[in-house]
């Protein structure tokens, strides 16, 4: 069937589900939507209900939808998927089942992946909703559920669990080498003028590098707007497209960067710095001091700067349409002012 409109794409997709996970004689869809319309893919959300053994069943499904794009780097779904079904399967980790992944991109355009819809809702976090719903967290259960899970994946055997079958594993005295040069790569390609300032941050990076310890399972991406929440609990961890067996410094960096909680004191809106450090070093088996950190807030806030300069590129130079490449291109100068702060200028 060619997909034409939302009507096709819920037939097809319940048509799908029917046939490789639920088996029934007859399914009936009672809620459909599209959940996301951003850079990442696209997100479906379907409930069905069907009928076994003289009973009324229901389950709710997300298909994620490989979406291509010049701000979209090339991802490789079936390797999504496996990981997701490792870390949902073997690890206490809040992440979604995954029952089927697909590559013909005839069915619904693209490849796809059929998982588990966990039950909570995610925030923005920088909205009015978000902050209110932050404000309230910071103070219960969820601003140390944040830092356990995210110590707990620092904390996996990724060998036992086979991750790096789907993972490449670097030398740790190389890898923060190889991360200078994909941000030098970007910078090279999407640059409009050589600017100081990105020159200076460059070779900061390489001459400030602290010694490399073990790597770990990285989230690379691990934020309050990217967990689901009910009540007063963690429900969820969601995008995992970045995830690699990296330095867990790195995420760390992430958690505590300014672009991640701009005005607040709190870390991603939720936590303090030191009470953030302090639980997290209760559930690792490493120890790391705050100049380590302040390395890679540099090197995430050279990132940030990185994401603006790519849009502003793909719309003044690559001709996009997109006028949401104008808003992040538009941001290129609060990283750079961010960046020059963390620098000392």
């Amino acid at each position: 069937m060619k997909i034409e409109n939302e009507q096709d794409m819920k037939s097809v997709l319940a048509n799908y589900i029917n046939e490789q996970i639920i088996k029934a004689d007859h399914i009936e869809v009672v809620q459909f939507f599209k959940a996301s319309g951003g850079w990442s893919d696209d997100v479906f959300i379907l409930k069905v209900r069907w009928g076994e053994n003289d009973s009324k069943k229901e389950q709710n499904y997300v298909v994620r939808k490989k979406k291509d794009g010049p701000m979209i780097e090339e991802k490789d779904f079936l390797r999504q998927f496996n990981i997701l079904d490792i870390l949902s399967k073997d690890t206490n980790l809040p992440v979604p089942e995954v029952y089927c992944y697909e590559k013909d991109k005839s069915i619904i355009g693209n490849e796809f992946i059929v998982m588990e819809k966990i039950e909570g809702k995610s925030y923005v976090p920088w909205s009015i909703e978000g902050r209110q719903f932050f404000k309230k967290a910071s103070k219960g259960n969820i601003r140390k559920e944040f830092v356990s899970y995210l110590a707990a994946l620092h904390s996996l055997d990724y060998h036992s669990l086979l991750l790096d079958h789907h993972l490449s594993v670097m030398d740790s005295k190389i890898y923060l080498d190889r991360k200078i040069e994909e941000l030098e790569g970007l910078y090279q390609q999407h640059k409009f003028i050589e600017d100081p300032l990105i020159t200076d941050a460059f070779e900061w990076l390489k001459k400030n590098k602290p010694e490399p310890i073990p790597l770990a399972v990285i989230h690379n991406d691990y934020r309050t707007g990217n967990l689901l929440y009910e009540d007063d609990i963690v429900t969820g961890i969601l995008d995992w497209e970045s995830i690699e067996i990296g330095d867990p410094r790195l995420d760390i960096g992430y958690v505590c960067s300014k672009s991640n909680r701009m005005d607040s004191p709190l870390m991603c809106y939720l936590i303090s710095r030191e009470e953030f450090y302090s639980l997290y070093k209760q559930d690792v088996n490493f120890d790391f001091d705050e100049k380590d950190i302040y390395y890679f807030e540099v090197y995430h806030q050279l990132r940030f700067y990185m994401i603006s300069l790519l849009a502003g590129d793909i719309f003044v130079r690559k001709g996009s349409t997109d006028l949401r490449m104008v808003r992040q291109g538009f941001r290129s100068g609060l990283m750079k002012h961010m960046l020059a702060e963390l620098l000392g200028y």
